[in-house]
């Protein structure tokens, strides 16, 4: 039996009020969010250029981690770039969505935490 032909006997089962004998389970899938597609490539993309110009991200890097500095260059650039194709495909973005937030708030308590050592104290 093809599938419209049962499709059609479970629209007319339904419309008669009684259950299908052979229901067709219709899964809709919503579309995909461009935004975020866009977000993923462009951070993955930022994450490939650490490797390509690291000397472009050093300085902002020094201010997060002044010891080893190039490495963590590399390190986040590997993360971003992991985090952004992880956002960048549907199946990965929830996954991908918790590990940028994780990342942002590790960079950021970095960068509180180097910057509270370096002020003077009163």
């Amino acid at each position: 039996m093809t599938s419209s032909r049962r499709q059609r006997q479970a629209e007319q089962a339904l419309i008669a009020g009684k259950t299908p004998k052979n229901p067709v389970v219709i899964t809709a899938r919503t579309p995909d969010s461009t935004r975020a597609r866009l977000f993923g490539l462009g951070l993955a993309g930022t994450g490939a250029a650490h490797f390509t110009a690291p000397q472009i991200f050093d300085p902002l890097t020094g201010k997060a981690f002044p010891h080893s500095t190039r490495s963590w260059t590399y390190r986040n650039g590997f993360t971003e770039l992991l985090v952004g194709l992880a956002i960048t495909f549907r199946r990965t973005r929830p996954l991908g969505t918790i590990g940028f937030l994780a990342y942002v708030a590790f960079l950021a308590s970095r960068l509180t935490s180097s910057s509270g050592s370096a002020r003077p104290q009163a």
